[in-house]
């Protein structure tokens, strides 16, 4: 091939290339969606009532105490997210204080108070059901938690549902509560201080 038909060749070839790349061009055109936004909810429970911890503070115990249930708490979840209730007794402390002649008679060690082993929380059932009975304090430590959810409504019961902007219990009732010690406390309780308080959770449902 002579050098003149070779440089047509690469010439036509050439050509051919950019005729080809100018074939295929297309329009285009983009476009964008509205801005999307996501806003978190509230899940807040506020707690509202009759009831403070002074209400609760006796200086007179004695086996057979009673304290009556005339302490009433109003559960609010004041938020835009349905919860779930959770209710908790936690032991605040618990002092032996002094040892006094009738204790060391029934050998009241002095390493804690005992009022403990003899407490129980009771539950109005104009409230919410059955009048029933939390079981002791002793259960737990100082700081640790003891559910007593399922003890409130019916034992294995799921916990209950506090809508969002909503209230539990219902007006006009309260949650009510008090406690008592067993009768069959004896001289050991003597002079001991047992501090205690609710804790009340509300977790998304």
């Amino acid at each position: 091939m002579s050098r003149k038909l070779l440089l047509s060749s690469i010439s036509i070839a050439a050509t051919a290339t950019l005729l080809g790349v100018g074939a295929f061009a297309s329009y285009s055109d983009s476009e964008r969606s509205e801005t999307a936004s996501v806003t978190a909810g509230t899940l807040n429970l506020e707690v509202d009532g009759s009831a403070v911890g002074e209400d609760y503070s006796v200086t007179n115990a004695y086996p057979g105490y009673k304290s009556g249930t005339g302490h009433g708490f109003v559960l609010k979840n004041t938020g835009t997210i349905d919860g779930n209730l959770r209710v908790f007794l936690v032991k605040d402390f618990d002092d032996e204080n002094s040892l006094v002649e009738p204790e060391t008679d029934v050998t009241d060690p002095g390493l804690g108070g005992e009022i403990d082993e003899y407490l129980a929380i009771t539950v109005d059932g104009n409230s919410f059901g059955p009048f029933g009975l939390v079981p002791s304090l002793g259960l737990a430590g100082v700081g640790e938690r003891v559910d007593i959810t399922s003890w409130l409504w019916n034992v294995g019961e799921a916990p209950k549902l506090l809508a969002a902007s909503a209230q539990y219990p219902a007006s006009p009732y309260e949650l009510w509560f008090g406690f008592e010690i067993s009768d069959t406390a004896d001289n050991t309780i003597m002079t001991d201080t047992l501090g205690f308080h609710l804790e009340f959770t509300l977790e998304q449902a």
